[in-house]
């Protein structure tokens, strides 16, 4: 259930409903590409394909000291949109990701347990979306979706609402998406725990601004508040509880003297997020942007994202898009590299390396055809390389027709 490393690496809170026209104006390197709002087309629409890879490694020491966190997710995604009129339109998206961790052989040595989700999983999900454009010009859409996989299952349901004030250059929209998660409470051993399970509520509020200042600049900035109630720990995730005076353990990666206990975090979690992205062309061939987020929530964790990007026309319908990301964020206040046996037991706790101090530097680069048949080509790769040395790959391979 943790396993959402390519839709939803990292705290992602834009909301994806009502996104048709930007992601279109973004095909091109310029900012007058598309109307702010775009136009429908009744009787046309446009499908898609793409293909993600990620992985990241981890060697002994690496990350949680106790667990080998090694992890590869292979996603196929297809997606549909279709205009029917000037005023209505509808898109339908399927993923499906192929997980596979170092747990599988772990928890394979264990005698007598279920293989739980983070050994092995297959997570399927469909999302269809609705647009509205209304008679006052402004844009209402919502979806409604659900997922699952061996210990986890979702629903979704989310809306958005843009308009642009009469006079001006922008568009200003606002966003809710909730979701209530079923949670199969299969721990660190392969067992299930005496709850059997539970669940999870999360709800997020988006406001977002977009503005092009010039002919050749546009600014673009958000603010993401969601909050987070219910089971929030990862069942398969242990501590370690460590004593000098036991023997090795040999289920744990670094043979450590110590026990694994479950892990525990609050059942409630706010957070915030503030987000903008400056675009420039600076030639009819040539732009450059710069991102950037700021995070924090109440479990103590604080980030910083910021991400410029180069994009240049190389040939005929050919962009090329490199970027470069840097992340720094700081450890929840529940994590802790190192738990004793002996000391008095703590309410919250938790190892999750991804909970703790780290900073990753991440380049990537972008390749994206324009056929003259309207439809496009895409590729891109991306390595991250993060100070934990828990490193990343990530490369995707798509296509997109439209009719």
């Amino acid at each position: 259930m943790a396993t959402r490393a390519l839709a939803l690496t990292g705290f992602v809170l834009f909301v994806s409903v009502g996104a048709k026209a930007q992601d279109q104006r973004d095909e091109t390197i310029g900012v007058e590409a598309a109307p702010l709002i775009e136009d429908m087309d009744p009787g046309h629409g446009s499908y898609a394909i793409q293909i993600g890879l990620y992985n990241h490694t981890d060697s002994p020491g690496d990350g949680n000291p106790f667990l080998d966190e090694n992890l590869t997710v292979i996603e196929p995604i297809v997606i549909y949109d279709y205009d029917v009129s000037e005023k209505f339109g509808y898109g339908i998206e399927l993923n499906y990701d192929l997980v596979s961790s170092a747990s599988i052989d772990r928890l394979g040595d264990v005698p007598g347990t279920e293989e739980s989700g983070a050994s092995g999983d297959n997570y399927v999900g469909l999302d269809v979306s609705f647009r509205h454009r209304l008679d006052s010009g402004g844009l209402l859409a919502w979806h409604i979706g659900a997922s699952t996989e061996y210990d986890y299952s979702s629903i979704g349901l989310g809306g958005n609402y843009t308009w642009q004030p009469e006079g001006t250059d922008s568009t200003v929209s606002f966003g809710v998406d909730a979701y209530q998660d079923s949670v199969d409470l299969i721990l660190f051993n392969g067992l299930t725990a005496p709850d059997g399970t539970d669940d999870r509520t999360s709800f997020t509020l988006t406001a977002n601004w977009n503005q092009i200042l010039s002919p050749v600049s546009r600014f673009d900035m958000g603010l993401a508040v969601a909050q987070q109630n219910g089971f929030l720990a990862t069942p398969y995730n242990a501590v370690v509880l460590e004593d000098p005076g036991l023997p090795a353990n040999p289920l744990l990666d670094n043979n450590a003297m110590g026990i694994e206990a479950a892990e525990t975090l609050p059942e409630d979690r706010t957070r915030v997020a503030l987000y903008g992205t400056y675009r420039r062309q600076v030639s009819p061939k040539r732009a450059w942007e710069l991102g950037g987020r700021l995070y924090g929530d109440s479990w103590g964790i604080s980030s910083l994202t910021v991400e410029p990007r180069f994009i240049q026309e190389v040939g005929d319908g050919l962009i090329l898009d490199l970027h470069y990301r840097f992340y720094q964020q700081s450890e929840s206040k529940y994590f802790e590299e190192t738990f004793l046996q002996a000391a008095p037991p703590q309410e919250f706790r938790t190892q999750d390396s991804d909970l703790a101090d780290f900073n990753t530097n991440t380049l990537g680069f972008g390749l994206r055809w324009l056929d003259h048949a309207g439809g496009f080509f895409e590729f891109g790769l991306e390595y991250g390389v993060r100070s934990d040395n828990i490193d990343l790959f990530y490369g995707y391979l798509g296509w997109n027709r439209s009719f």
